[in-house]
């Protein structure tokens, strides 16, 4: 009989811990999607343990470190991938969409964006945001269709837009205006006053090289490509005289006149065939806006203030009318191609950078202040930004021809806007004022001119570069300082340390020192109009400050420069008899090595001003001028000659002479004369801010709001009374009574 076998007792009646099990191993090695840095390098196998394996841990003792996005097995890195793709599909889709769309026109306008090397998802962008994509969901409710209606600039039969606020109804329905259409020329029919083709591309070399990099009214690349094919779109026979007229100015060839021996002359057959298409034909277009801002600037440029600000003011009436102002998007204009928004884009902004230094220039209101705009900024294409800016070279300047540097002309452009807009703020808060003026919101000003400064792209900063166009917006940045302070001259700031006189010097002699440069580089034959008030601007401070070394170096350069200027440029010659007639005008005796400048200064090399006597009040006799000594004389208020400020308002009697020192060491017990807390260089013209209705539109004091004998209120306003020793600025006048002044 056979025993059976019983299995082997267990030992203990406690279960097993099932904790000191030993867990079975796996049939299969478990996979590592990512080995660790160190791990790759030493070539080991590593487990994937985070934070550390064990391999780093146990065996080497090294620092573990994984790098995630090097694996795209990993869920972070495919969804990373995932969401470029969709990104891009995406941007994809919307561009085939818009293509499917478009007329042919757009669809080339779309296909030159890619060729271009553009970034596809930023041409979708601007797709989106211009273009009608199919799918978008159109109003469903009677207001909404009204809404529509009123916000989208109205369309005529030529394709131009017209710009209608909601206050207007015109934009319901088309107008039944007689609109010509735009027709096709041939590259040589684009003027009628000369065939020679060389001859207008040597004007179009002039005017490309020294005026579009700082005025840029419209797209250059645009312009040429329609000029070459014979569009209109772009290029106009107005625009194109306009163009050839501004470019004469810059011309010594014979044929550039026309009476060739008379420099006053030169453009004339261009701008009267210019003014003869304005008068055939004045439908609203963009190329009109930009030909009548050049024809604008052409007046300026002779010397013709009074029709150059007639031109410039058209031309932003017209910006307006066709909506160059607002924001496309704003807008709803669902019509227009991205070529066509970006060309209205530097149009507008051109317009407002030329407006605004108008406004400077003459001293008046701004036609369209900042705040009625809402466009944003050119488009910076490094395509076009990076294109070599070279010097015209003609038979008669040396100047050595370089590899050149790139224009950055948009770039320029955007900065220039910038820098316009707080100008713009400026003269409202000077010419329209709507609050009382105070020390705060000076140095806000100043603060906001500062942070423009200092933000330029270093491709713009004068360390550098050297193109012209950059130095001349330095040097109109210095100079909208200085009209910032200088009718504050003979004011100083409580709780400040800035002072306005200070400023005005800095800011003049950083303008000649830049004239200077500019000068040596590229001479001053070729420059934009508005370099003649930059350096009138200043002169009026170097006067001021003499026997300043650094003044008497300042008038120097700039009768030099104004005199070589004005060898075609009525208004230069203008700004160089001012400068002459100040310095007699204010009985201030020039150093010698001023003087040697001004003898220089023949009437046949200046042309002469179309109105005389407008812009200071008419010189006495010269013999008064020829005892005084080299030394600077003394002055007093018996024997010195009024001075400027003095001019405005009616001087003192001499029985209140007397009471001249008492009356200034205590200024609040007296009246003060308007003209000794504020300041002009110009005696007939009227001054910036007015005081109350007693005093005139355009007096100094508009923006005070206060009676100018509550000194209370000027300390509370921030100001004080500086001590002024100075023959032209005069010293403190104060009365009894108000009436007195």
């Amino acid at each position: 009989m056979v025993r059976p076998i019983l299995p082997k007792e267990e030992q203990g009646d406690s279960p097993p811990d099932l904790d000191s099990v030993p867990e079975a191993r796996s049939s299969k090695r478990r996979c590592v999607s990512s080995a660790c840095i160190p791990c790759r390098k030493r070539k080991s196998k590593c487990d994937g343990g985070t934070p550390s394996c064990s391999t780093c841990t146990a065996v080497y003792h090294t620092e573990c470190v994984y790098d995630i996005d090097s694996d795209h097995r990993r869920k972070g890195a495919l969804k990373r991938d995932i969401q470029t793709l969709r990104e891009r599909n995406g941007a994809l889709g919307i561009i085939v969409a818009s293509i499917r769309s478009s007329s042919e026109a757009e669809v080339a306008d779309i296909v030159q964006q890619i060729r271009a090397d553009e970034n596809l998802e930023a041409i979708a962008e601007s797709l989106k945001r211009n273009m009608p994509l199919p799918g978008r969901s159109d109003s469903q409710t009677l207001e909404g269709d009204f809404s529509d209606l009123m916000g989208k600039p109205a369309l005529d039969e030529a394709g131009e837009t017209r710009h209608y606020g909601h206050s207007s109804n015109l934009a319901l329905v088309p107008h039944d205006e007689e609109i010509p259409l735009r027709a096709n020329f041939s590259s040589e029919s684009w003027t009628r006053v000369t065939r020679d083709a060389e001859f207008v591309g040597h004007l179009m070399g002039l005017y490309f090289c020294w005026q579009h990099p700082f005025y840029v009214l419209f797209s250059k690349e645009c312009f040429l490509h329609d000029m070459a094919r014979g569009r209109s779109k772009y290029c106009s026979p107005l625009l194109v005289n306009a163009l050839l007229a501004n470019a004469c100015t810059y011309s010594d060839r014979p044929e550039a006149r026309t009476i060739p021996n008379d420099a006053r002359t030169a453009g004339d057959h261009f701008f009267a065939e210019a003014r003869r298409l304005l008068f055939e034909n004045e439908h609203s277009t963009l190329t009109t806006v930009q030909a009548l801002a050049l024809m604008g600037l052409r007046e300026a440029t002779c010397g013709r203030d009074s029709s150059g600000y007639q031109y410039a003011g058209r031309c932003i009436r017209m910006a307006l009318e066709l909506g160059l102002h607002l924001c496309f998007k704003t807008a709803g204009n669902s019509a227009l191609t991205p070529t066509e928004v970006e060309v209205r884009k530097i149009t507008f902004w051109g317009c407002f950078t030329l407006e605004t230094a108008w406004a400077v220039c003459i001293g008046r209101i701004c036609l369209l202040p900042r705040a009625a705009i809402s466009l944003e900024k050119v488009t910076i294409v490094d395509s076009i930004e990076f294109k070599p800016w070279k010097p015209y070279i003609d038979t008669n300047i040396s100047i050595s021809e370089g590899p050149g540097e790139a224009s950055h002309t948009h770039r320029i452009l955007v900065q220039f806007s910038l820098l316009s807009e707080i100008v713009n703020d400026t003269v409202y808060m000077f010419y329209a004022p709507r609050e009382r003026f105070t020390s705060k919101k000076l140095l806000n000003f100043h603060a906001r001119f500062t942070r423009w400064y200092k933000a330029l792209p270093e491709c713009l900063k004068l360390d550098n570069t050297s193109l012209p166009q950059v130095m001349l917006l330095h040097m109109y940045y210095h100079t909208v300082v200085l009209h910032l302070f200088r009718p504050f001259l003979k004011v100083d700031l409580l709780d400040s340390s800035v002072s306005p006189r200070d400023i005005c010097t800095k800011s003049a002699e950083t303008v000649s020192t830049l004239v200077g440069r500019y000068s040596h580089y590229y001479g001053l034959r070729r420059v934009c109009i508005i370099m003649a008030h930059i350096i009138l601007s200043s002169c009026t401070v170097h006067l001021l400050n003499l026997p300043s070394p650094s003044a008497i170096q300042g008038v120097i350069t700039g009768i030099r420069a104004l005199r070589e200027m004005s060898t075609n440029s009525g208004f230069s010659g203008r700004c160089l008899r001012i400068v002459i007639s100040l310095s007699k005008k204010w009985g201030i005796k020039l150093p010698a090595e001023v003087q040697e400048a001004t003898a220089a200064v023949s009437p046949e090399t200046m042309l002469p001003s179309p109105i005389s006597g407008q812009f200071f009040v008419p010189l006495g006799n010269d013999h008064d001028h020829d005892h005084e000594h080299q030394q600077r004389p003394s002055y007093s208020h018996h024997n010195r000659r009024h001075s400027a400020t003095e001019m405005v308002m009616p001087t003192p009697s001499s029985t209140n002479s007397s009471n001249t020192s008492s009356a200034t060491s205590a200024p609040s017990a007296a009246a003060a004369n308007p003209t000794d807390l504020f300041w002009t260089p110009f005696p007939d013209h009227s001054m910036p801010l007015q005081v109350n209705p007693e005093c005139g539109p355009m007096d100094i004091t508009a923006m005070l709001d206060v009676r100018l004998n509550d000194w209370e209120q000027f300390n509370r306003d921030g100001f004080k009374m500086a001590t002024v020793n100075d023959p032209v600025l005069g010293q403190p006048i104060f009365y009894d009574d108000w009436a007195q002044a």
